[in-house]
């Protein structure tokens, strides 16, 4: 029977004796270090010492001119670069462990060289073994490590979901998402998708996900959705295993010294996607337009409108204009009778339009009332369909001798509404003031010498300090000031602003400086109303903001970052400038927001790979006889039976 249980133990012994020393520790967080041993030279005039720990183990030290510790207990100081993964794993086996060794230590100080701009080796020594790296085994061997370490890359385990808004569409009792594409590669292991953070009764449907790639949806009970916004935060998770090495420290009087093991190391990854479901009030949601017929009345609620007025230059409705609406673009060239949306002739209201294809349209005057000048073609884009759009065609008399002004952005080409404008005579005098529209003002003015000012800037604009002076003569030509004092002459006086500055936003890793994904951020102002809600990537978030008190926070925090519970609260003035509350309360300039997470503790699943060649397979013989003669031990005491 003791022969029988001694025969099992061998045989598991056989099985199991790698995997006993494959799952070692992790790195430890001290070694010994030992003596240096020997001075050899495989490449004539360049030596090196053989050094190791007291346990056994090759260390390789990153810098020639500094001191080895020997006899010194070295602490952990961090994971090296991969290429010298790639030299531990792939130094060759000559049969002379010195040399061995030698040719490692030489790649090291070589790859160090390359990597930190040091001086290890000298230039002699590098051109000397580049040309000969084929009749030279050793400089061959040293040769292909440097190589082979700069092109090596392991491949980490990444994970994303598609980009762009995620857009919810409403089948019976649910909203139900469009499509969502997960993509990963590298990894080792895949927790799934689930929703961190969602209305009540939520759930992922029509899941195609397979090998950790695929597509799903989000249905929403409609019930659960509240007004306001309704945040849905998408998670995947998974872990994803690189190989690691590490360097021993004792202090900077000392080389730091390349331990000679290698470990299989599993890091998480993660990606996160914010969905918005937003509920309007139903009061305000939807436009009702009120139709009567001869038997009873009926309301319609519309998703969106184009409503387009046609006036003159006055601004009053103006009637017996025709006019088309074509889809698509042809302000530049003719437009085409199969591209006809709608055509009327107008009256003294506006044309309004229900459920517009999302898209471009054209509108053009194919025939003008007379007296009045034809307007050109313009282009409309109704960009959503849950939003209402405004068009205002002018017409202008043919002997009317008035002023255009127009209020654009920087590119001249868009109207800019929402401008208080006032002129004024030379002597100061007010002539007239207005806000401005999506339609230029004309004015009709006497012959003269005025200044066109602006006194409130538009939403999202800074506001133009200029003061712009100009002439109008007794046909009603312009000329306008320019920056040499010297009046030119203009078809209509164009009055620019330039868009506010955008503030940027970062979000940084406290101890590394890089960008975090997948942290959500939200602006709310003075009233505490969201302004903006996003998801960080790896680059600056940018917005404009209007003159204001502003607060920052941190709404949700991926996996291995500690949340970043502070409010930061800041201003941006009339300028542009961006103040940012310090803790005493006051308020300190700075040229954007950087807000940091504190990464967690990252965690280290290591399987130590055994190195090839002579030291691993002693330590198995030696971990398999330890074993078999403990069980010995064991039989001849009777503690089996």
């Amino acid at each position: 029977m003791k022969k029988g249980i001694f025969g099992v133990l061998l045989s598991l012994i056989s099985i199991l004796g790698f995997n006993i020393y494959a799952n070692a520790a992790s790195a430890p967080a001290t070694i010994q270090a030992g003596k240096q041993s020997g001075l050899y030279y495989y490449v004539s005039g360049y030596g090196a010492t053989v050094k190791k720990t007291t346990d056994g183990h090759y260390v390789y030290c990153d810098n020639i001119k500094l001191d080895f510790p020997a006899n010194k207990t070295l602490t952990l100081s961090q994971k090296v670069d991969e290429g010298f993964v790639y030299m531990l794993r792939n130094n060759p086996n000559t049969g002379d462990t010195n040399k061995d060794f030698y040719i490692l230590q030489m790649a090291v100080w070589w790859y160090k060289d390359i990597i930190a701009g040091q001086s290890n080796l000298s230039s002699t020594f590098k051109t000397y073994c580049t040309n000969n790296r084929n009749s030279n085994s050793v400089c061959g061997h040293i040769y292909n490590l440097v190589e082979g370490a700069k092109s090596y890359n392991q491949s980490k385990g990444t994970m994303s979901f598609s980009s762009g808004l995620v857009s919810f569409t409403k089948q019976g009792n649910y909203y139900v998402s469009n499509t969502i594409t997960l993509t990963s590669n590298n990894l080792k292991t895949f927790a799934g998708v689930k929703l961190a953070s969602a209305p009540t009764g939520s759930s992922i449907v029509n899941s195609n996900i397979s090998n950790n790639n695929g597509t799903f949806q989000i249905k929403v009970p409609v019930n659960s959705v509240k007004e306001g916004f309704n945040n849905i935060i998408i998670e995947a998770s998974g872990t994803y295993n690189v190989l690691s090495a590490y360097d021993y420290y004792y202090s900077s009087s000392y080389q730091k010294a390349i331990y000679d093991v290698v470990y299989n190391s599993s890091f998480p990854v993660s990606a996160t996607k914010l969905a918005t479901i937003t509920k309007e009030n139903e009061t305000t949601k939807k436009t009702t337009t009120k139709t009567t017929t001869r038997k009873a009345k009926r309301y319609v609620e519309e998703e969106n409108s184009l409503k387009i007025k046609k006036v003159d230059q006055d601004g009053s409705y103006l009637r017996d204009a025709e006019l088309t609406l074509y889809t698509g673009d042809c302000v530049n060239k003719t437009c085409y009778s199969k591209d006809i949306y709608a055509l009327w002739t107008t009256k003294k209201s506006a044309k309004v339009f229900y459920d517009l294809p999302t898209g471009y349209y054209t509108i053009a005057e194919t025939k003008t009332p007379k007296g009045y000048v034809t307007a050109e073609k313009d282009l409309i884009y109704v960009k959503r369909d849950d939003t209402n759009y405004y068009y205002t065609m002018i017409n202008v008399k043919e002997d009317a001798k008035l002023v255009r002004i127009s209020k654009t952005d920087i590119t001249g080409t868009q109207e800019v509404p929402g401008a208080t404008l006032i002129i004024k005579t030379e002597s100061g005098e007010n002539v007239t003031s207005w806000i401005s529209t999506t339609s230029p003002k004309f004015i009709k003015l006497d012959a003269g010498s005025y200044t066109l000012q602006e006194t409130i800037a538009p939403k999202g604009y800074k506001l133009n300090s200029e003061l712009l002076h100009f002439k109008v003569d007794n046909e009603g030509k312009v000329t306008v000031k320019n920056e040499f004092g010297i009046y030119v002459s203009v078809e209509y006086i164009k009055f620019v602003n330039t868009a506010s500055d955008l503030i940027s936003i970062n979000k940084l890793d406290k101890n590394t400086n890089k960008f975090i994904s997948g942290v959500i951020l939200e602006i709310k102002n003075e009233k505490g109303e969201a302004i903006s809600r996003w998801t960080t990537t790896n680059e600056s978030y940018n917005i404009a903001l209007n003159p204001g008190v502003y607060t920052l926070t941190e709404v949700y925090t991926p996996e291995g970052y500690i949340k970043n519970s502070q409010v930061i609260h800041f201003k941006v003035t009339e300028d542009g400038t961006v103040l940012i509350k310090n803790v005493n309360g006051g308020y300190d300039i700075a040229s954007g927001i950087i807000i940091y997470n504190e990464p967690k503790e990252e965690y280290e699943i290591i399987v130590e790979v055994p190195k090839t060649g002579l030291s691993s397979t002693l330590s198995y013989i030696i971990g398999t006889l330890t074993l078999v003669s403990g069980s010995w031990i064991l039989i001849r005491n009777g503690k089996f039976n």
